[in-house]
């Protein structure tokens, strides 16, 4: 059994998951109506809320990222050496891809004509809904591609990557923009950063949230940042340092959150980490919430088209949490 956990808005309730490989990622479909859980050797789980069913996707490939089209007609899960898979809600089936390397998040454009997938190795491929065909999109790009999320008019999309001098780039960008067919860097960074997770304020605000976890020379975590853009400029908050518990001194290890997620209202953003750790944050405030885990937590899957929309987290790996 496996745990996963749900925030009502009020308090986190755990549930358990009919399964003994690790779950990575998680897509509501549109309609809320349920969400894909996919994971380790073609691991994936339908789950409406309650209930828990496995499916059968006949797939041997670590399932990374999930994302269900705008109109709910199908899911594209990604993955380990390439895999990218459609489900149309009775089938699975995977698509000739153009990458052997690993895939970690898809996103699709709000209009639904095509789907962004990004992965190791400065990897980014574009999906074309009408065709179904896979393009690798050119550029300079050597190091991990992270996250990735669509501003809301679909203009472009954001995507985030873990910009490390060690891929053998002086200066290497963190954030890039995509219209869906050119990716061009828009922020460099002197730090060890890692733009792990994105996303865009619902409504008629255009201000994206970035999540940065930040890694001294020795590799030692240091306290994150969150960037705002609003397609224009960048503004910059550091994190509280959090620590393992709270008795822990100063000196100890710091907790690395890298999930984001805004509240479909946009009324505030959730973001979480390792050692059960849940942050709430309105855009000027943040205050801690109580997990009761320690866990390390996957998320936040926010519930779309529900009236009371839930969070889902999904319990992360024991160690080396920053290779989800």
């Amino acid at each position: 059994m496996t745990s996963v956990y749900l925030y009502d808005g009020t308090s986190v309730t755990a549930l358990e998951a009919p399964v003994e490989r690790p779950l990575r990622w998680a897509a509501w479909r549109s309609d809320g109506a349920y969400a894909l859980l996919a994971g380790n050797r073609g691991l994936v789980l339908r789950f409406d809320g309650q209930q828990f069913d496995a499916l059968a996707s006949g797939l041997a490939h670590n399932l990374r990222g999930a994302a269900w089209a705008p109109d709910a007609s199908r899911a594209l899960l990604v993955g380990n050496r390439g895999a990218v898979v459609q489900y149309d809600g009775r089938r699975f089936s995977e698509l000739p891809s153009p990458t052997v390397e690993n895939l970690r998040r898809v996103a699709w454009s709000p209009d639904g004509s095509c789907a962004l997938i990004a992965g190791n190795g400065g990897c980014v491929l574009r999906f074309d809904a009408r065709t179904d065909e896979l393009q690798q999109l050119p550029g300079d790009r050597a190091h991990t591609m992270r996250s990735i999320a669509w501003r809301p008019d679909g203009a472009y999309a954001l995507i985030g990557a873990y910009a490390s001098r060690h891929a053998g780039y002086p200066r290497p960008y963190a954030l890039y923009r995509c219209d869906g067919r050119f990716v061009q860097g828009i922020l460099a960074t002197d730090d060890e950063d890692d733009a792990c997770a994105i996303d865009w304020q619902p409504g008629e605000n255009t201000r994206a949230l970035i999540l940065v976890a930040r890694y001294g020379d020795d590799g030692a975590r240091l306290a994150g940042k969150i960037v705002g853009y609003d397609g224009a400029g960048f503004t910059y908050r550091s994190l509280p340092r959090l620590v393992r518990s709270p008795a822990a001194s100063a000196s100890d290890e710091v907790v690395t959150l890298l999930g984001l997620g805004w509240h479909p209202s946009g009324e505030y953003a959730l973001l979480c980490g390792e050692h059960g750790k849940l942050l709430l944050y309105d855009g000027q405030r943040m205050r801690q919430i109580a997990t009761g885990t320690r866990d390390n937590l996957v998320g936040p899957f926010w519930q779309p088209g529900a009236k009371n929309p839930v969070a889902l987290f999904l319990k992360g790996p024991d160690e080396k949490v920053y290779t989800i």
